[in-house]
């Protein structure tokens, strides 16, 4: 039996970029994974309307989000997701019935909900791991079927003691990323190959695969900025901020940069990303070690991580638009560029991936001598 499922959903970009490094690693070891776009293996229209629906309510009603998020650390509001995944236990099934898995791994919470729904409903003994892509954990995440759970969290001994939960299951990894060359190179480097001038003040905005970044509101703030900036506006998949961008006048050199493999080049060509806290994004700019000013985070989770990333002193976080060029103004003196560099290299888990695997591989060889 060597091939493990890895189910994501391919709502944002990094739940599939955690996906393909453990799926790397799997390959690696000798496995022939899977990786399963769960909700739109499901059904085409089941995946926009969750896509749709969770993007509307960040742009419509954050608030709403931002009370669901938090007040289900109480209340299980979160179990109305496993009621919903019923509807879909024999589509799950069939995906597992067609492998010979000796495991299965979720990096989206809302596919690890419909999956504990599958193991009840369906008294399933496959090992199920959940890796979190956030840095900070949340009792909505808990369930009694899940095997195992990779965080970046650090305290998983107090968030366990807190809501009474067996510590074993909580493992500190840090958030998975693909290995990439960038990672590597130096800055000097990957500007050289980007063609960006070595002594470029370069600051790169950055909204995840979705683009979902105010990246005009942005742009415009920098107008202020004393200095002369190259300005990298990484859009994603938004082409409709693509071509507001395109039409914007600036005193800075603006440079719109479309979905692209190179995103990580430009990210560690780069003195400072702007972004919302992402989880994958926030993890490769630390692995760059690239200071990061947070900018109108999700409400919730991405909260989360930007108090997580302020308090590891990686980050510093703009509550209102013009703050931005004054928070620059800090990053770019010497004494603090340095300590956020420091700290970076002291929070930064590249090898994640490796660890999270070696973990379920060595557990999985237990539970078979067992049996």
């Amino acid at each position: 039996m060597n091939q493990p499922l890895i189910f994501s959903a391919s709502i944002g970009h990094g739940h599939q970029q955690a996906a393909k490094a453990l799926e790397t690693e799997l390959m690696n070891k000798g496995y022939e994974p899977i990786i399963i776009d769960t909700f739109h293996s499901i059904s085409p229209t089941l995946h926009k309307f969750v896509l749709h629906s969770y993007l509307s309510l960040l742009k419509i009603s954050p608030n709403i989000w931002r009370n669901i998020y938090y007040r289900s650390e109480e209340k299980l509001y979160f179990l109305y997701l496993d009621s919903f995944g019923k509807l879909f236990v024999e589509k799950l099934a069939a995906f597992i019935d067609r492998s010979k898995t000796p495991f299965i791994i979720s990096t989206h919470p809302f596919v690890t909900a419909f999956l504990t729904t599958l193991k009840k409903k369906k008294k399933l003994k496959i090992p199920l791991y959940t890796v979190i892509t956030d840095f900070v954990l949340h009792r909505a995440y808990w369930r009694d079927e899940i095997t195992g759970y990779f965080t970046a969290d650090p305290d998983v001994r107090l968030f366990a003691k807190k809501h009474n939960l067996p510590q074993e299951r909580f493992i500190t990894t840090g958030i998975p990323v693909p290995k990439n060359p960038a990672f590597s190179r130096s800055k000097w480097k990957c500007r050289y190959e980007l063609g960006f001038e070595h002594n470029q003040k370069i600051v790169l905005i950055a909204g995840g695969g979705i683009g979902l970044t105010n990246y005009t509101e942005v742009v415009r703030s920098l107008e202020n900025c004393n200095r002369q900036l190259r300005i990298l506006c990484m859009t994603g998949h938004n082409k409709k901020v693509e071509q507001k961008l395109k039409q914007m006048k600036s005193k800075h050199i603006v440079d719109v940069i479309p979905f692209t493999d190179r995103f990580l080049d430009y990210l560690r060509a780069s003195d400072v990303i702007i972004s919302k806290s992402g989880g994958l994004t926030m993890a490769e700019a630390i692995i760059c070690e690239t200071p990061i000013v947070v900018y109108q985070p999700v409400p919730g989770h991405e909260e989360h991580n930007a108090k997580f990333l302020i308090d590891n002193g990686v980050a510093l976080k703009a509550q209102e638009e013009v703050e931005i060029p004054f928070l620059l103004n800090r990053i770019f003196a010497k004494k603090v560029n340095e300590k956020m560099k420091k700290a970076a290299r002291t929070l930064k888990k590249p090898n994640a991936a490796t660890h999270i695997i070696e973990e379920i591989i060595v557990n999985s060889e237990s539970e078979e001598a067992i049996q």
